[in-house]
């Protein structure tokens, strides 16, 4: 039940989640209370509300803060879940230290586990599209010397990836002793 209410919390900040500008009409009509629960479950910092008062200062809208500082502290109680800290993290999100003290260096901690093998992956889909790239131009050269670099370059490339992949592998178990 933890991860279902976890996972609907996820999807709520993906569904509900828009850019941190209003319109005027956004601006005059807004629900504050909803606009600070989005922002609170995006795990958006402070000076998200500084930049919609900004936006509604031109429509002549002054956010109602308290409901919105509401809203987004009833947002935040659910994205500053440990769970969702990894979530976050494995997909590439970035934490902007939103989440109360007590909890904030345990929730960095999960999150930096999780952003640590989303890098990893990234960095190795990143070596085989080089490789593949090196291996397209080692088919297409006619030069020896040429041949011979490319040559070099992907044994380079090859020892590359493999420090990446022990990368992801010593990423992978850290998180898995988490769990």
């Amino acid at each position: 039940m933890r991860v279902l209410h976890g996972l609907t919390a996820l999807l709520m900040v993906f569904l509900l989640h828009g850019c941190a500008t209003m319109s005027a009409d956004e601006c005059k009509y807004a629900r504050w209370n909803e606009v600070g629960l989005r922002d609170g479950l995006a795990g958006e910092p402070l000076s998200t509300l500084n930049a919609r008062t900004q936006d509604c200062a031109e429509a002549r809208v002054t956010p109602d803060s308290r409901a919105y500082l509401q809203g987004r502290d009833q947002g935040l109680q659910s994205y500053c879940r440990l769970d969702n800290a990894v979530q976050l993290g494995l997909n590439g999100k970035s934490y902007q230290g939103v989440c109360p003290a007590p909890i904030d260096l345990e929730f960095r901690r999960r999150f930096s586990l999780g952003r640590e093998v989303y890098d990893a992956r990234q960095q190795i889909n990143q070596r085989e599209r080089r490789r593949d790239e090196l291996e397209r131009r080692l088919k297409a050269s006619n030069k020896d010397e040429d041949r011979r670099k490319i040559r070099d370059e992907l044994e380079d490339e090859d020892r590359k990836t493999r420090r990446a992949r022990d990368r992801l592998r010593d990423a992978e178990w850290q998180l898995d002793r988490l769990r």
